[in-house]
């Protein structure tokens, strides 16, 4: 089955989301071509605990291709091992959802009154003015918390993430450049510059356009955020992402929520033109 949007005639954007989200794991990707250098268990099995592997300078390498970790198969097997255990660690931040960024956070996201007012009107609106609907740039969270997969491509001083959904493209440099202090023009992913903190890569992001969606539901964000991510990766077969949004045009403080990935193996990605066939948005203003 092809995973792409093939127009939704009409359909609510959660509808939309819903099939996005039943796709399964094979997004008919490339056929099957090996993943080079696949740490091995006794028994010949990938072995997705194993020690993550590095790159000449030392660092945690994290080129590969990766979906969402409760969707990869690292990631069901770890929650089939631990049954009813399998939750996130006690002083983890809360795990993020693509619909709802503060699902599992107490509480909810600590909203100021208009952005939780605005959240409500897109909510009520069916998220019909979502930028992803329209065939635009997803913000970078909604990109993390994509069904589909993402391929990171690891230089020296540069990552430059591939995003299936909607293709995407960022780019994020680590060559010691400071982040840009003269009013730049808004970008949908921003402006982000990386360093390392041990084996952690902190990238922070600002410039981004005004009146951002962070998830389907519409929490939203504005040009003033900054964004920073701390990514990690504690074995082979996981990467995790900490988010933590500041944006004081929205919110009452800022927020950290994660997101979690899962190594996907001998696959690649494939292209994805969300205007090819599009036929949703003619519908749009007679719901």
């Amino acid at each position: 089955m092809l995973c792409r949007r093939a127009g939704n005639t009409g359909l609510s954007f959660y509808l939309v989301g819903a099939l996005l989200l039943g796709c399964g794991s094979a997004h008919a990707q490339w056929p099957d071509y090996p993943t080079p250098g696949v740490p091995l268990t006794a028994a010949g099995a990938p072995d997705y605990q194993a020690p993550a592997p590095r790159t000449a300078d030392g660092h945690p390498d994290f080129s590969g291709l990766w979906e969402l970790w409760g969707r990869s198969v690292p990631g069901r097997a770890w929650a089939a091992a631990q049954g009813d255990a399998a939750q996130p660690a006690a002083d983890a931040p809360p795990v993020a959802t693509f619909f709802d960024l503060g699902a599992n956070m107490e509480g909810g996201l600590p909203y100021l009154p208009a952005a939780r007012a605005l959240r409500d009107q897109r909510q009520a609106n069916d998220s019909r003015d979502n930028p992803d609907a329209h065939c635009l740039p997803m913000g970078l969270t909604q990109l993390h918390l994509h069904p589909q997969p993402r391929k990171i491509v690891q230089l020296p001083d540069l990552f430059v993430m591939l995003w299936e959904g909607n293709g995407g493209i960022r780019q994020i440099f680590a060559d010691g450049r400071p982040l840009p202090d003269n009013d730049p023009q808004p970008w949908w992913y921003g402006y982000s510059a990386g360093h390392w903190e041990g084996d952690t890569l902190v990238v922070e992001t600002i410039g981004l356009r005004d009146a951002g969606w962070l998830d389907v539901n519409g929490s939203p964000l504005s040009d003033k955020a900054r964004v920073t991510e701390r990514f990690q990766r504690p074995q082979y077969g996981k990467m995790t992402v900490d988010i933590t949004i500041d944006d004081p045009v929205n919110y009452a403080k800022p927020f950290t929520v994660r997101v979690e990935h899962g190594l996907m193996l001998n696959t690649d990605l494939i292209e994805f033109v969300c205007l090819e066939n599009e036929q949703s948005s003619q519908y749009f203003d007679q719901q």
